[in-house]
């Protein structure tokens, strides 16, 4: 059972940055990204991106449309095989390695649009996350008993728990269609901490929602960082990537052009003139994305 997931209901007080300032600044990196490159054809989506993620951080990918934020993503998750560059996770290259065994290693994401089988259930949909995990034989699953059954037995546990830590408890036994669009979100969240990730990827959890409901996701990422996972956000809300984050990283036309605190990277020039698409001056303030 995971460590981070039991039956006490976690805090989901609001937080700000300051109440998780001063994490792990010297902390082992976990997560090294080094020099990568991708393209489609002639177009260049990545240009030697290079990034690393530290235990404990909640870090945030920022950019315009088409920076290439969702790319590295995809690149360090398995479902793109970057052209050059290494990805590794505890020493270990994931570079050629297939998205499911990158899953079962612990790293966990999220999707951009929150769509699986309209007819499934949130407790259907954390099972089958589950299945990650399974050691469960074919002959097994025929008979459905012994190890199956136990297994079964100890995924519905887990399952049961993640809901209730991500309050979904009304969502259990509702089909996709008939949930809201936040509340696909949250399912969606709910579906990677099934397959129990210690570095959660996060790819814009709160586009398309309205205030009350980023309220709720942001409440979240923060209860999932305190229980131990560390995160990367993806995120157009600078206003959440400000209370949320203790380091930025900022891409532009495929390569990264800034990183360090919110505040530092509010103020650099180069990434209010990536936002703003022309050259800025002091007087400008800090970029809004």
């Amino acid at each position: 059972m995971p460590e981070c997931f039991r039956y006490d209901l976690p805090d989901l007080r609001p937080a700000r940055r300051r109440d998780i300032a001063g994490a792990q600044q010297d902390s082992d990196i976990v997560l090294d990204v080094r020099d990568i490159e991708l393209s489609f054809g002639g177009i260049k989506a990545l240009a030697g991106v290079s990034l690393q993620i530290r235990k404990g951080q909640i870090l945030s990918l920022i950019g315009p449309n088409g920076a290439g934020k969702t790319c590295i993503i995809n690149c360090i998750t398995g479902y793109y095989r970057p052209d050059r560059g290494t990805v590794l996770f505890e020493g270990r290259n994931l570079i050629g390695m297939p998205a499911h065994r990158i899953a079962r290693l612990g790293i966990g994401r999220t999707f951009q649009d929150p769509t699986t089988y309209a007819g499934m259930t949130a407790l259907d949909i954390l099972m089958a996350a589950r299945f990650s995990h399974s050691r469960t034989t074919l002959l097994d699953a025929v008979v459905h008993f012994g190890r199956s059954r136990r297994e079964e037995i100890a995924n519905l546990k887990i399952a049961e728990e993640i809901i209730r830590f991500v309050q979904i408890e009304e969502l259990r036994k509702q089909p996709l269609a008939a949930m809201s669009y936040g509340q696909r979100k949250q399912v969606e969240i709910a579906r990677a901490l099934a397959m129990e990730p210690r570095i959660l990827f996060l790819d814009e959890p709160m586009s398309g929602l309205d205030e009350v409901m980023k309220e709720i996701v942001n409440d979240l990422i923060l209860a999932v960082h305190k229980r131990g996972v560390t995160v990367v956000l993806i995120e157009h809300d600078f206003q959440a990537v400000t209370e949320l984050s203790h380091a930025v990283v900022v891409l532009a036309g495929g390569a990264k052009i800034a990183q360090g605190t919110p505040e530092e990277v509010s103020r650099d020039p180069a990434v209010r003139e990536a936002y703003l698409g022309a050259p800025t001056t002091e007087a400008a303030g800090e970029v809004r994305v």
